[in-house]
């Protein structure tokens, strides 16, 4: 979309933009200076939006961490270009409930919209093509230029859908281009960008509604999140479809996850997992939302039940327990019989009229075991399993080919072709009956392995948690909760080495909390260790969020400001200064004043490493203190004036 149009429509003054905090928060991100505590007092004076950051955050707390209960623990685990974008969804979802179009549902928009944003968030958990705070708002805005159009045009876009017929989807951008020389797509695109959503979000936005004609690598990241989208925007399909016809979606749907590697078992827990998110999020945001069964039962609704297990081939066709079976067979009598035969035992039965069917069935449904017609046009069934058994879904299937011929020349090139068994036409019930019976062993025994593989890889996971768990408590202080010295000289390390590579100027603030020890002397060491807990947090609070604070001795911290120069590492040391002088340190009844002195070091070339750096800190808080506390010295390098 031509940039300049954009303008023109940003001119009008009506295209959707974020109002009131939301807009204030956005403004303040920009601000390279700005504190958590400056974007947390903001966000808490909406208390909706701050109960919905709160909300984003835990969906994102996947480390094993305590429960984000507050603002300012939400921005850190989100990070502010996240929260930018969260505050920026949210914002619109509040300000665009409704509107002047007619024919626009504004509550059908919404709700499609927040299950496309979950499911967007959930796969991109198993897919970790970006990240899935960021995803759930590319997904809640994946179609805004449609609410951009309804809110631009609201007479005209009430004809334009009006006149939607058959596929809403394909026909809406050609209609929208012809009325209003752009469609929705173009429009999302360009909004996205203009908020500052990332190229790579951006584009899958534009193409969700057709991967195809994206032409993205196969396996690339813009390929899997293209792909997510659409998948995400299906299921949102299928959550507000008409009961009857959500189970003739669902194939389209396995079909779609396996383009990302989501198994149809897997999609079947997912979706009912995004169903549930849906309708949590629904009560938050007072979007409206619907009782969707279980995947699961949607995937077997419509299958006849085992009440003709008294009868002679329901008995001999039954096995142990329900399998999901796919009949390929062109002869609609013979499809029928084995059809209704396998659904009267308790099995899910698919069927597809011939080879090439039968395999886009096979990838999407990942069915346990296949019967197969051998003699069928276009794609036989010899065909059928050697491209079958070249897919990854498709190794794992056990398949069954019926044949008119008993000739062993066949019954060879079957199972060569990767066949797992073969039966001759017609057969006896009572012989499908153990051919499956043997069929059912071999499923069990691979969904055994799959089992034990999937405990080894749970117990990979929680022992990665346990030792990352381990790791967080050997590089967090325990008093304060604020990182050790350990962290903080590997940290140096890594901005030192940064640094180094890019030229950038780095700095460090060494901080001394001024007649510590008369506080101890006075008050007690416990008075003392809730003085040090406030002062850490008052540290945190007001630094910078690029810069890390941490407890490096009994009242010593240390704040590493990468990307700092001299100048603007005095204003930081400056501002933390004032903040602590000003905090009211409440503790054991007691309000104690309590003041710091920090010494400020910015690297130069006569440094050798790290620890120059650090002792021209040291020795410049020693001047602070000498010079009578509560001041900040910067430190001059030998050899400097």
């Amino acid at each position: 979309m031509d940039y300049s149009k954009l303008v023109d429509l940003k001119t009008s003054g009506r295209l959707p933009s974020p109002k009131g905090v939301a807009l204030a928060v956005m403004q303040l991100t920009q601000q390279d200076d700005v504190t958590n505590h400056e974007i947390a007092r903001v966000i808490k004076s909406d208390p909706a939006l701050a109960a919905r950051i709160i909300k984003a955050a835990n969906a994102a707390n996947l480390l094993g961490r305590r429960p984000v209960a507050s603002v300012p623990d939400a921005l850190v685990v989100l990070g502010l270009p996240t929260v930018r974008q969260l505050v920026l969804g949210f914002s619109l979802l509040s300000s665009y409930r409704d509107g002047q179009c007619r024919d626009f549902d504004y509550q059908g928009f919404w709700s499609h919209s927040l299950v496309t944003a979950i499911a967007t968030q959930a796969i991109s958990l198993r897919t970790m093509a970006a990240s899935p705070e960021e995803t759930f708002v590319n997904g809640l805005l994946s179609r805004v230029g449609c609410l951009a159009l309804a809110t631009l045009y609201p007479d005209a876009y009430s004809q334009v859908l009006k006149k939607l017929n058959g596929d809403p989807v394909q026909k809406l951008a050609a209609l929208e281009q012809q009325v209003f020389a752009m469609d929705h797509n173009e429009l999302t695109a360009a909004l996205l960008a203009d908020w500052g959503i990332p190229k790579v979000l951006v584009e899958p936005a534009y193409h969700h509604e057709n991967p195809a004609a994206a032409n993205f690598a196969d396996g690339s990241r813009s390929s899997i999140l293209v792909h997510s989208l659409h998948l995400a925007s299906h299921l949102a399909d299928i959550c507000l479809a008409p009961e009857k016809v959500r189970r003739a979606m669902l194939p389209g749907l396995f079909r779609m996850g396996t383009r990302i590697g989501v198994e149809a078992n897997e999609m079947t827990a997912l979706g009912d997992q995004i169903v549930k998110e849906w309708q949590e999020w629904g009560r938050i945001l007072d979007v409206e939302t619907r009782e969707v069964p279980a995947f699961d039962d949607l995937a077997s609704h419509g299958a006849p039940g085992p009440e003709a297990a008294g009868t002679h081939q329901a008995s001999v066709t039954a096995v142990p327990c329900k399998l999901r079976l796919l009949v390929v067979e062109n002869d609609p009598a013979l499809r029928r019989v084995l059809e209704n035969t396998m659904g009267e035992a308790g099995h899910t039965v698919f069927t597809a009229s011939d080879g090439k069917e039968g395999l886009e069935l096979a990838l999407g449904l990942r069915p346990q075991l296949i019967i197969t017609e051998w003699a069928m046009p276009e794609m036989d069934g010899i065909n059928f399993c050697k491209v079958l058994r070249q897919t990854k879904a498709g190794r794992r299937v056990y398949v069954l080919i019926l044949s008119d011929s008993d000739d062993d020349q066949k019954l060879i090139e079957a199972f060569e072709a990767g066949a797992d068994d073969y039966i001759v036409k017609p057969f006896d019930p009572m012989v499908l009956g153990a051919r499956l019976r043997a069929g059912q062993r071999v499923i069990q025994l691979q969904d055994e392995i799959e089992l034990d593989r999937q405990d080894i890889r749970r117990i990979a996971t929680e022992l990665a948690v346990s030792n990352q768990r381990l790791q967080q408590v050997a590089l967090t202080d325990p008093l304060t909760g604020v990182s050790n010295r350990r962290f903080a000289m590997e940290r140096l390390d890594q901005e030192w080495a940064a640094a180094n590579r890019s030229g950038h100027p780095l700095s460090c603030l060494v901080i001394d909390v001024d007649h510590f020890k008369q506080v101890n002397d006075t008050y007690g060491h416990d008075i003392g260790d809730e003085v040090l807990k406030l002062t850490a947090e008052t540290l945190k609070r007001s630094s910078r969020v690029q810069d890390t604070v941490s407890r490096v001795g009994g009242e010593e911290f240390l704040v590493i400001c990468p990307d700092t120069d001299a100048t603007a590492a005095h204003q930081c040391a400056d501002r933390l200064r004032k903040a602590v002088a000003a905090a009211a340190m409440v503790a054991g009844g007691f309000t104690i004043q309590v003041t710091i002195s920090i010494g400020v070091a910015t690297r130069d070339k006569t440094m050798a490493d790290p620890d120059a750096l650090t002792k021209l800190a040291d020795r410049a808080v020693y001047q602070a203190k000498r010079a009578g506390r509560n001041r900040t010295v910067a430190g001059k390098a030998s050899g400097t004036e």
